[in-house]
């Protein structure tokens, strides 16, 4: 796999998504119901029950059968006392790829759903000085440069695999009554990457500005 061997083996690329509130191009969205997938799913919903809202979804750019769902706790102080593996309180899921459900029941009505864009390609050096919302593949960019965040995970030998970043929110994605659910941070994904694959993608770690 070409795409991957230059995004998660040598790292020299990466593909980056922004966000756009009319332009649906089928990547997955932020905001909104969570996908229709967990209408009957509410095995896998039980373990965070209603205090979880859902944050975004989208199409994994090595499987395009397969999409990540990420849900966070509706409180603030749930997220930052365990904001670090293994003890993320940040849940990920993946799965088919779905629409939107109908159910309400995990919205944050605080956002305003916004469609994740096509991705591009570019090198890590470009992507460093070009706004994006979600960078697969690559190097992260590190908010806090402390090697404590990802040590647990590369000795369980996870890898880096995304990072979501708040400087990529477009103007109108919160109200003016909802806070930033990272305070203006980012959330990095980490994933088993396997020679043909990627295996038990979850949230590593967030960090805040």
């Amino acid at each position: 796999m070409e795409i991957k061997n230059n995004i998660l083996d040598e790292r020299k690329e990466s593909i980056i998504f922004q966000l756009n509130r009319n332009q649906n191009v089928g990547n997955g969205w932020i905001g909104g119901n969570a996908p229709a997938y967990f209408d009957d799913k509410s095995e896998l919903l039980s373990a965070i029950g209603s205090e979880y809202h859902f944050y975004l979804c989208f199409v994994c750019p090595l499987d395009k059968n397969n999409m990540i769902s990420i849900f966070i706790p509706k409180e603030y102080e749930n997220r930052i006392s365990k904001n670090i593996y293994p003890n993320c309180s940040l849940y990920v899921f993946e799965h088919p790829v779905s629409k939107e459900s109908m159910d309400s029941t995990y919205t944050e009505f605080g956002m305003v759903k916004h469609y994740i864009s096509e991705g591009i390609f570019v090198s890590d050096e470009q992507a460093f000085d070009t706004p994006f919302f979600i960078k697969f593949g690559g190097i992260p960019f590190l908010i806090q440069e402390e090697e404590y965040y990802y040590t647990e995970l590369e000795k369980d030998k996870y890898s880096f695999l995304c990072q979501i970043d708040e400087e990529g929110y477009p103007d109108g994605v919160f109200d003016s009554r909802t806070s930033l659910p990272f305070g203006f941070g980012a959330v990095y994904l980490y994933a088993i990457v396997a020679e043909d694959s990627i295996k038990n993608p979850l949230v590593g770690y967030w960090q805040y500005s």
